[in-house]
């Protein structure tokens, strides 16, 4: 069975950062999400490793050599959810912290967008290296559609510890990414669960389950159509598994 990895609380994820951006040799901007970010806001007391995002390949390279003379070793064995979201590179040192860091899109999902960007929010610039945190908006849309332990959780703490969530940005940008692949189940079924585990109930998630629903009925109603159905039998199959008129005819108008 693994070893429960070492957390590490704002003060030491602070003391890195200092020692990354006096060692830094030109200047870098990342963008903190995560735990990392949650831990700032003091939504978090303490994350197992730092998400960063990079806008160029050039300033991944220049933090990566950063950590390598840091003592940092890249990390060639992970676990599979960590495996499965693609970074650009993971490097950890001797005492556990770890580094996941992506460039341009976050777990071989999401890009990392213009809008993003300007929602970021200046964290601190420790010598060569500026640290923007990413929006609660876009933590919480990363959160819930990845597979990470205690996504659940983190949201919900998000949520609790914050002013305001506007949720019309979350719905929104998961519009926006869902061009050739579609997040609204996905997101739907984090918030689900956020419902059922802690009672908050999210005012978009209504929408995202309709959306999903849509594509699920445009989707079966294509795989009719190449079965050789008529338009007239296909709807009359998609009838029988209870889906309404209406539904189906908002969901298959442009198929």
């Amino acid at each position: 069975m693994a070893l429960e990895r070492k957390s590490f609380n704002k003060d030491a994820l602070e003391a890195t950062f200092i020692q990354i951006g006096l060692q830094l040799q030109s200047p870098v901007v990342v963008y903190l999400l995560g735990g990392g970010a949650m831990c700032f806001r003091s939504q978090k007391l303490a994350t197992k490793d730092l998400d960063l995002v990079f806008t160029s390949r050039k300033d991944h390279d220049n933090f990566a050599h950063t950590l390598n003379e840091s003592g940092f070793k890249e990390s060639g064995k992970l676990e599979k959810a960590y495996d499965d979201m693609k970074a650009s590179s993971i490097w950890q040192d001797k005492e556990d912290f770890r580094f996941d860091l992506f460039t341009n899109s976050v777990c071989n999902a999401l890009d990392f967008s213009e809008k993003m960007v300007a929602r970021s929010s200046l964290l601190r610039v420790y010598g060569e290296l500026t640290v923007q945190l990413v929006s609660n908006e876009d933590v919480i849309l990363f959160k819930g559609i990845t597979e990470r332990d205690n996504d659940v959780d983190d949201i919900a703490d998000i949520i609790r510890n914050s002013r305001r969530i506007d949720w019309e940005i979350v719905m929104a940008e998961c519009v926006d990414q869902s061009k050739s692949r579609f997040y609204y189940g996905l997101l739907y079924n984090k918030f689900a669960e956020l419902e059922r585990k802690y009672g908050i109930i999210v005012p978009i998630a209504g929408q995202l389950l309709e959306l999903d629903n849509k594509l699920i009925i445009r989707e079966a109603f294509e795989i009719l159509l190449k079965k050789g159905m008529s338009r007239t039998q296909a709807k009359a199959n998609l009838m029988e598994k209870e889906f309404t008129d209406s539904e189906i005819e908002d969901a298959i108008k442009s198929a």
